[in-house]
């Protein structure tokens, strides 16, 4: 009897400090997922260029940054570039020639709403809120990110290179048994990126095979930009669905537009039963503790919560069956 209120107090004290530990990162070092990511893409080229002794594992690492951040910004701007030609195409060739009548005509806005009153008050808004959100706000995520960024990077670079360093100083300051588990966790920390890793290839893969089924120009540009946002929760794909069901709509062409709207129904659906699958199985949980944990924690924490909260379900396996 003992023995399980122990377990259970250990649960919950870990709850605890898993709490506050994503509430920190969350809060306080914004740089922590850019990190993650970094050594994700990183790390392979970095054990690369260093079993084949390409420099000194400093230049090595040097190397490896530049080259991931070369192809970060050559995928951001071809990106930026793609959207805002598509937003300018929009511009030029549909709402060009758009008036309020057109608009009326098509969804008879002058019953339910006075639309010339709410143009107006949404004028005066944007002039009012246009200094205080986009100006002094952009100021202040534009400096946050920079100095993310510096820091994302020269924290990989110490981290590539002084991998073994940081190793035997946490066997100083740590027991080995407690060094061993920690080394455990980061390994299952590894099989979830990796499972992540598959789900996004998959879901580029068939959305890009959906939107050449549907006809959608850009295909394969799209199904991969779909396939990069399906990281982020709850938002993700549905920012490339949403326009062009919207815009497919707007030319009438209504079953191309039902289509995506399947098309993103069916992805959802495949990828939450895929990932509490590959999850569950890899990492040996039960897929309904698996999901309800992915759940909570993006809803409660965010993207941070996403990872957590998987990790503490670990854990606490870990702590039951000891």
């Amino acid at each position: 009897m003992y023995e399980k209120y122990k377990k259970l107090i250990n649960c919950i004290l870990l709850l605890i400090i898993f709490i506050i530990v994503t509430v920190l990162i969350k809060n306080y070092f914004k740089p922590f997922l850019s990190i993650i990511a970094l050594l994700i893409f990183s790390t392979p080229i970095y054990n690369f260029m260093c079993k084949y002794k390409v420099f000194n594992k400093r230049l090595n690492a040097i190397v490896t940054i530049i080259l991931i951040n070369l192809l970060s910004f050559i995928f951001i701007i071809y990106s930026g570039n793609f959207i805002f030609e598509k937003i300018r195409y929009l511009f030029i060739n549909v709402f060009n020639n758009f008036t309020l009548d057109d608009l009326d005509s098509r969804i008879e806005v002058s019953k339910y709403f006075k639309i010339e009153d709410v143009i107006e008050k949404a004028k005066l808004s944007l002039f009012y809120n246009f200094y205080s959100v986009v100006i002094q706000r952009g100021a202040i995520y534009t400096t946050d990110s920079i100095l993310s960024y510096f820091v994302s990077n020269i924290s990989v670079y110490f981290i590539l290179v002084d991998k073994y360093a940081i190793v035997k100083s946490a066997e100083k300051l740590i027991t080995t048994e407690k060094l061993m588990l920690i080394s455990k966790k980061i390994q299952d920390i590894k099989k979830m990126i990796s499972i992540e890793a598959i789900l996004v290839l998959l879901t580029t893969i068939q959305t890009i095979f959906g939107f050449v089924i549907l006809e959608i120009d850009s295909a394969i540009f799209l199904g991969i930009l779909c396939g990069a946002l399906d990281i982020l929760p709850y938002v993700g794909t549905i920012l490339i669905f949403l326009p062009l069901i919207i815009y497919k709509i707007y030319l009438k062409q209504y079953i191309i537009a039902l289509g995506l709207v399947f098309l993103y129904i069916l992805l959802q659906f495949n990828r939450q039963i895929m990932e509490t699958k590959f999850m569950s199985t890899k990492l040996q949980i039960h897929p309904l503790l698996l999901l309800l944990s992915i759940y909570i924690g993006g809803k409660v924490f965010g993207i941070v919560g996403l990872l957590m909260a998987p990790i503490y379900v670990l854990a606490v396996r870990e702590i039951i069956l000891s």
